[in-house]
């Protein structure tokens, strides 16, 4: 099959997917070797990149999806419950997922100090997250991003997430005043309580 055909070939099958798709299966599908799937797909991201629609790849797996330009149009048009604002605190169960999957609900919940219970059932509920296996502890799962959450934010890989280092330097915590604290000897009776107002 002529390199242009294959292409060809691969659009149409991924136009009528409704589900990433792997290199290995169209290498099963059009009995062709996966490097030569691989060389098509990797060019018909290139082709993509600067239309209405693109190609999303990640980890290995390929999904026709909206351009992050026209995403405004896009949500106002799909008004689809998967759309509606997620809480602040989802939002960072769902950064911290994202720059360090796969995690564990531990992990999650040991970097923000709180249980995280409910973001992660939010997530999942959306499709932004899933979860797999833990190789490690097959008591538990990790999380990761999907490729729904890449179609969210108009991304084609992973690797298109902004730098976490260069988001971490922009970022301005606010100044705290630093308390001055007497330290009184422990023989030292306490102050009388503040007369109410």
């Amino acid at each position: 099959m002529e390199q242009k055909d294959l292409k060809s070939t691969l659009e149409a099958l991924l136009f009528v997917s409704n589900k990433p798709q792997a290199t290995k299966d169209f290498a099963r599908i059009l009995d062709l070797e996966e490097a030569r799937i691989k060389e098509a797909l990797d060019a018909l991201v290139e082709e993509y990149k600067n239309r209405g629609f693109i190609l999303l790849q990640n980890n290995g797996q390929y999904q026709f999806s909206t351009n992050s330009k026209y995403s405004t149009a896009v949500k106002n048009f799909l008004n689809a419950e998967l759309r509606e604002k997620l809480t602040d605190a989802t939002v960072e169960v769902l950064a911290i997922i994202a720059y360090r999957q796969p995690i564990s609900k531990a992990e999650i919940e040991a970097i923000r100090g709180v249980n995280s219970q409910y973001s992660l059932r939010s997530l999942l509920m959306r499709g932004l997250v899933e979860r797999i296996s833990n190789p490690h502890d097959m008591r538990s799962f990790l999380y990761q991003t999907t490729t729904e959450f890449l179609m969210h934010l108009g991304l084609s890989s992973l690797k298109d997430l902004p730098d976490f280092e260069t988001l971490v330097s922009q970022v301005k915590l606010p100044s705290t005043p630093q308390m001055e604290m007497e330290i009184k000897p422990a023989n030292e009776p306490a102050a009388p309580p503040a007369p109410e107002q």
